[in-house]
């Protein structure tokens, strides 16, 4: 493969991951812009407070895909085994999720990555992705906080991938999941404030 092939997979990944599926639909829908709403986060979550949870689900979906085309394009669209090799999913991956968190035409104002993460896992490591969503479908059933759990599912990814990948450890996708793990965290640090501070708003509850 060579390097212009290469960063022009990851340029794709990232002008992929930077559209903001939230943006768009809440725009044509509504005719507002979405970061000046409740959070203003350019999320499916956000998007869902004004378009409700149909449309929440659509979008997550939508900004999956993303990450999970972006990372997983090479094996699917392209013959040349070169392009199945690491580094170039881990790389395209991360750059995928930095679209979507900080698109170039937006300020850099997105979102904070859990979807389009979570499509990016499931092309990388797919046990570890189902063993996250697990994870997060239980924490959100005993918090009803999405934000919350986000993080315990991201914190729990270089904790799953040893143990449910089969043979030796790959230190690539282990390293690249820490790093996810503390990315989820950083981008929903202000929802980790309001958690300590018994502020944050739980599904069902009417919204302060």
């Amino acid at each position: 493969m060579t390097a212009l092939a290469f960063w022009g997979w990851c340029l794709f990944a990232y002008l992929l991951g930077s559209v903001s599926w939230s943006y768009f639909i809440v725009k044509a829908r509504k005719g507002i812009d979405l970061r000046t709403v409740a959070s203003g986060n350019l999320g499916a979550t956000n998007a869902g407070r004004v378009l409700g949870k149909r449309w929440a689900v659509i979008i997550y979906f939508l900004d999956l895909l993303k990450g999970l085309i972006g990372t997983a394009g090479p094996w699917l669209l392209v013959a040349d085994p070169r392009w199945r090799e690491l580094p170039l999913p881990v790389v395209a991956g991360l750059l995928v999720i930095l679209g979507h968190v900080f698109p170039f035409y937006l300020r850099f104002r997105g979102g904070k990555g859990v979807a389009t993460g979570s499509g990016v896992l499931f092309a990388l490591a797919p046990t570890t992705g189902a063993g996250a969503l697990v994870i997060w479908y239980l924490c959100l059933r005993a918090s009803r906080m999405v934000s919350l759990a986000s993080v315990v599912a991201a914190l729990a990814l270089p904790l799953l991938f040893p143990l449910l990948q089969r043979g030796p450890l790959d230190w690539w996708r282990e390293g690249f999941l820490a790093v996810i793990a503390l990315f989820v965290t950083v981008t929903h640090r202000s929802n980790i404030a309001r958690i300590l501070r018994g502020e944050e708003n739980k599904l069902g509850a009417p919204r302060t």
